[in-house]
């Protein structure tokens, strides 16, 4: 068993986080900070008194016009002064009919945010008192297939979690999805969206000290396609990748792309724009309202075409995705930093294990095992490819089991359960969490800011959790809450028998 050294806060003294208001703000001249992007003045909420907030900082200019669909530029450098209280708005979502377990049943994990095209902004959560001059800073990019989310949904606060440990700053991010971030257009081929996640490592680079944060110990964070795009950033920067580690939940760089441009012109059809070169297709769909396109891509079928709305995702650039990436690795040209990765013991459940909200059973013939290939399996491939490098991998598994987080038994430790847990939020909608649940999530914390501290794994900054480098012998991955424990080591074959890799693609 891992010994965690895990000192349980007294429940009484967790307060309830409470969303911010201008009567429950504290303001000082001690939260104004000047960037590279403007001069900011944060707040101390109330219901967090230890924790300092930055909300909606701007770490773009705004992609519209003529830099729409394209990468990002950086933010005016500015002296302008601006109160950063509010949220701002989340990039344009493709979120459907807003059916479905993780809206009915579990909506806590959606941001639910006003959208907008200008969406490049970015927030900070800072302990007050921290323990060091400088802490580690944990660069969170969250899921949503790359069609929807952004750096607020309520699960994904971090503000109890910092002020409980006082070692870390949380730095959470907008980042422009499906057609805006991912056109895949002849004549805009980059993922734009990934891009903005470059933007905000290289923000956090030139201004995260201001704030605290420690730029020697900058790890990017994501989960499910945030995951996605943590493993695109390592294989695509290789010579300056800036982060000293990452961490990809339930997700690899090894997730499928496309590889042409026929669900943009499509859209381009649909919208008017149809039967141009590359370059003016291009300049049309830039100066087609925002919202007008978002109409079209969340429709059930394009207007005049008979065609099923495409899915734009990431595509093959050959700069922030490559077709072969094993390419990369013998080339020796990626990120050469630590990983820790990992799933959840049941993640295709959240997938085939629900009907409807009213639902008191699993749907007929659901397995509530490893059914077939899952998000595991590309972790699977991505630990193996990093084995056969030598590349330092760390590895865990969620286990934990959690009504109030997972509110029917029969989905368990599905895809996204383990978020609420490592942020610490798991006991703000559905009742109070049990103890192996608090235990669980303070694990969980401890070992993230350990691994960002130092992801050599002999951290002596928090001292909790020194993480034993991944080998396919011996104990060397960690199980969280599984069995009633918080944390325990175990062999690599223990994991492995949660997923069925059977005829992955991957």
């Amino acid at each position: 068993m891992l010994s965690l050294s895990v000192v349980l806060l007294s429940l009484a003294t967790l307060s309830q986080r409470a969303t911010a208001s201008t009567s429950n703000i504290t303001i000082d001249q001690e939260l104004t900070v000047s960037t590279t992007s403007g001069v900011y003045t944060g707040f101390v909420d109330n219901a967090v008194p230890g924790v300092k907030q930055w909300l909606g900082i701007r770490y773009g200019k705004a992609p519209i016009g003529s830099k729409r669909f394209m990468p990002p530029e950086a933010a005016d450098n500015s002296s302008i002064h601006q109160y950063a209280r509010e949220y701002k708005p989340i990039c344009f979502q493709q979120s459907g009919s807003h059916t479905g377990l993780f809206w009915e049943l579990v909506p806590e994990f959606q941001n639910q945010d006003p959208q907008g095209e200008d969406c490049l902004f970015l927030n900070i959560w800072a302990p007050k008192k921290p323990v060091a001059k400088k802490v580690p800073v944990l660069i969170w990019a969250c899921g949503g297939g790359l069609q929807e989310g952004g750096g607020h949904a309520p699960y994904q606060v971090p503000d109890r979690w910092v002020q409980r440990m006082e070692t870390h700053i949380v730095v959470t991010f907008n980042y422009r999805l499906n057609v805006f971030g991912f056109p895949g257009a002849r004549g805009a081929r980059e993922n734009a969206g990934f891009h903005d996640a470059r933007l905000v490592v290289e923000w956090a680079r030139d201004n995260i000290e201001a704030f605290g944060g420690d730029t020697e110990q900058m790890v990017l964070w994501g989960q499910s396609a945030g995951a996605g795009l943590v493993g695109s950033y390592l294989y695509a920067n290789g010579e300056d990748p800036i982060i000293s580690g990452a961490i990809a939940m339930s997700g690899s760089a090894n997730s499928p792309s496309q590889d042409d441009s026929s669900s943009f012109s499509e859209l381009a059809e649909a919208a008017g724009c149809g039967g141009l070169s590359a370059d003016e297709e291009l300049s049309c769909m830039q100066n087609i309202p925002a919202l007008r396109l978002q109409d079209l891509v969340q429709s059930s079928t394009l207007p005049g075409s008979n065609v099923s709305t495409p899915k734009f995702g990431a595509v093959v650039d050959n700069i922030t995705v490559f077709s072969n990436n094993t390419e990369r690795l013998e080339r020796n040209l990626t990120a050469k930093i630590p990983l820790l990765t990992g799933y959840t013991i049941n993640e295709n459940a959240a997938f085939g294990g629900y009907v409807s909200k009213n639902q008191t059973t699993p749907p007929p013939g659901f397995d509530s095992g490893p059914s077939g290939p899952s998000l595991g399996c590309v972790v699977k491939a991505e630990i193996e490819n990093r084995l056969q490098y030598s590349l330092p991998t760390y590895r865990y598994l969620f286990a934990g089991n959690f009504s109030n987080i997972t509110p029917r038994y029969w989905l368990g430790a599905m895809h996204s359960s383990d978020l609420p847990v490592v942020f610490g939020t798991h006991d703000q909608f559905r009742g109070n969490s049990t103890e192996v649940e608090w235990q669980t999530s303070f694990a969980m914390e401890e070992g993230w800011v350990s691994f960002a501290a130092n992801s050599l794994g002999n951290s002596t900054h928090v001292g909790k959790v020194a993480w034993p480098k991944y080998s396919s012998n011996g104990n060397k991955m960690v199980v969280f809450g599984g069995n009633g424990t918080a944390a325990q080591l175990v062999t690599g074959s223990y994991a492995d028998r949660y997923v069925n890799c059977t005829g992955s693609p991957f």
